[in-house]
């Protein structure tokens, strides 16, 4: 199954190929546009006219395009798995949730995860109030098939009480539902440790 997560993968990075290419259509902008743009980048104004847009000092629209979108896509992979940009700063409804629990103390409430749905595929988020750590090691989250014989490793809870990973619709189509986070050492093993901290199966 990893080759199918690849391949999901894959096929994100060619959309962002593939958008990269396409040669932009330049419209005039408003007065004061570029001056409020070198302003936002911090970028120095070296001319007297204020109205004078970056390309006349050096720095082309279509290179400010190519930086801002660079920056853009490099938040977005940054942020762990893919989390994509949303169009306002309401997160969309969940489709899934699940309560994350120990394995043998399904009333212990340690943690929730959420199943967000993206313009391509989805946002797993993960919230555990009670921020756990693994001193000498790292806490791993995992996608567990429901038939619980198959997972895959979808990011590293970072060292807060939340975090979001990318996952592919492939991937959810295919039953891999069950949320896990485990402790793992920082040896050379890529498979599960077999020490889970805490579990939950994602349900609508």
């Amino acid at each position: 199954m990893p080759d199918l997560y690849e391949r999901s993968m894959e096929e994100t990075v060619q959309r962002f190929r593939r958008a990269s290419q396409n040669q932009p259509e330049w419209s005039e902008p408003s007065r004061g546009s570029w001056t409020g743009i070198a302003s936002a980048l911090d970028f120095q104004q070296q001319s007297s006219d204020a109205e004078a847009p970056p390309s006349a000092k050096g720095l082309s629209r279509r290179t400010l395009f190519a930086g801002i979108g660079g920056l853009v896509v490099g938040a977005a992979v940054g942020a762990g798995g893919l989390s994509l940009l949303q169009t306002n700063d309401t997160p969309p409804v969940p489709v899934k949730s699940a309560v994350l629990t120990p394995l043998e103390e399904e009333d212990v409430r340690l943690g929730t995860a959420e199943l967000r749905p993206l313009d391509v595929g989805y946002s797993l988020v993960v919230e555990v109030p009670e921020v756990v750590e693994h001193p000498g090691g790292y806490i791993e989250v995992w996608l567990i098939n429901v038939d619980l014989t198959r997972m895959v490793s979808v990011g590293v809870l970072p060292a807060n009480s939340s975090a979001q990973f990318f996952v592919s619709d492939e991937l959810v189509d295919a039953g891999y539902l069950v949320v896990d986070l485990s402790n793992e050492e920082f040896d050379e093993e890529p498979a599960h440790s077999g020490d889970t901290i805490m579990r939950g199966e994602l349900r609508a």
